[in-house]
């Protein structure tokens, strides 16, 4: 069964991750402080909001200390690129030699990979990394994010398997939805292609108020993991983290 850290995905119950955004390293400890009382199970350092993101050395001394200070959580790390609604970019070969840097450190439990971000061109990033990842027994979450729109059910759908292809241990996927048709879509591509992959876990979900029934109902289409907001959330649409645990437990039971 595919874990971060002790944090079993696929389990039948609904597992939470805590967004951490911190800009500095005493924001970032104060974040761990807060996060590690709360009810989540992982806890996801989103490294791209970090003042000293350029530098890997910076990151490494950051890691070294936020892995002890999030207690018994497991640490997602993630740099969100810009196209996919993150605070920076970063060029293909800084963000795979960056993974490639942090990976055997011992540091993280997963990492976020982009699916889209490593073009046909550069596809052997990816695939090195996937691999290093797997070696040191790091889970590989691959993503793609769409602020904008929800794709149509085939591609949606096309995207989760190809990543699974690609070696990801998580396939993810959110999406803006525009109707509720737009969320039904999501849940449906999400039963799908779990029926087809029952014992692979899956993370999907739309974003802002119109998804957040993806966010607290999505266990039962299928989705392992969900994004509850601590102090900040990352994404619209996420709900605070006691508020999300209440809800889980009734839909999970």
């Amino acid at each position: 069964m595919v874990s971060i850290g002790p944090a079993l995905l696929g389990d039948g119950v609904t597992k939470i991750a805590v967004p951490m955004v911190g800009k500095t390293t005493a924001d970032i400890l104060a974040e761990c402080e807060y996060i590690r009382e709360l009810p989540c199970d992982v806890v996801e350092l989103r490294i791209d909001f970090y003042e000293s993101a350029e530098s890997v050395t910076s990151i490494l001394e950051l890691l070294k200390i936020v892995k002890p200070a999030i207690g018994n959580k497991g640490l997602l790390f993630t740099w969100r690129t810009k196209q996919e609604g993150g605070e920076r970019e970063i060029s293909v070969e800084d963000y795979f030699n960056m993974l490639d840097q942090i990976i055997p450190t011992g540091f993280v439990d997963a990492i976020d990979i982009e699916y889209f971000f490593d073009d046909t061109e550069h596809r052997e990033h990816m695939t090195k990394t996937v691999a290093l990842a797997h070696k040191h027994g790091v889970t590989v979450v691959m993503s793609n994010h769409d602020f904008h729109k929800t794709p149509a059910l085939d591609d949606i759908k096309g995207r989760l398997v190809g990543m699974k292809q690609a070696g990801a241990d998580v396939a993810k996927l959110a999406c803006m939805p525009q109707s509720p048709s737009d969320v039904l879509t999501v849940l449906q591509a999400t039963e799908q292609v779990k029926s087809q992959y029952p014992d692979e876990p899956l993370i999907t979900m739309a974003m802002g108020q119109l998804g957040v029934v993806t966010r607290t109902c999505g266990s039962v289409f299928g989705n392992a993991l969900t994004f509850g907001a601590a102090k900040q959330s990352s994404a619209p649409g996420q709900v605070e983290v006691h508020k999300l645990k209440a809800i889980l437990e009734t839909v999970d039971k």
